[in-house]
């Protein structure tokens, strides 16, 4: 995975100075998500968990970049949108009905617990790692939504993206996983339109733990 560095310095770029728009495909996702907690991994900037949380969701944001989570702190700050911020390896407990709704976490994912049974909402969006896999499973609650979306090894057909085959998805690989959820939707898709600054290959999976 890139260093701490490589990411800080992503976000400390000019065009990283505000939260861009929620994932179009967490919004299509939206009328399936049960209430409760969510967890965000790899929240980036925060527009997904900010999204949430204003929705009334009690969301864990994580994310290893510093500089990413002054970003989302500053959007949440200029949404007037209560968060407190923490370093930890695992998502905290059950937070209270008096905590805030939205908590940034900063944390090396690849070091990272997810707890079993704990979140009744998991997003991941432009992330791969691979062996969270079989966490991110045990930790949806009876009923809960995994919306996963994320680069293919399509884009290396385009200039920009991940270059990495390590993070990128093989073709049918996100359909392949969470083989114990029920999947409602899935797709693989490419964004080449010309009023695109560059092309995207993406697969993107909704799916929902429906038994104990």
């Amino acid at each position: 995975m890139p260093s701490p560095d490589t990411w800080n310095s992503r976000y400390s770029a000019p065009t990283f100075r505000t939260a861009p728009a929620p994932a179009a495909f967490l919004l299509e996702s939206l009328p399936f998500l049960p209430p409760g907690r969510a967890i965000d991994i790899a929240c980036g900037a925060g527009q997904n968990a900010i999204a949430l949380a204003e929705l009334g969701w009690h969301v864990t944001a994580v994310d290893f970049s510093a500089a990413a989570l002054d970003l989302a702190a500053t959007a949440a700050h200029s949404r007037k949108l209560p968060f407190g911020r923490i370093s930890a390896k695992s998502a905290p407990a059950r937070p209270s009905p008096h905590d805030p709704k939205l908590l940034f976490l900063q944390a090396d994912l690849e070091n990272f617990t997810l707890q079993e049974s704990a979140f009744d909402v998991i997003l991941c969006f432009r992330y791969l790692q691979r062996s969270l896999f079989p966490s991110i499973e045990r930790s949806l609650r009876p009923h809960g939504a995994l919306v996963f979306e994320t680069f293919t090894h399509q884009q290396l057909s385009f200039p920009n993206g991940p270059r990495n085959p390590e993070h990128l998805l093989r073709a049918d690989e996100l359909r392949n996983s969470f083989l114990s959820l029920t999947h409602l939707f899935y797709r693989e898709w490419s964004n080449d339109s010309p009023i695109s600054a560059s092309g995207e290959a993406l697969a993107s999976l909704l799916a929902l733990r429906s038994h104990p």
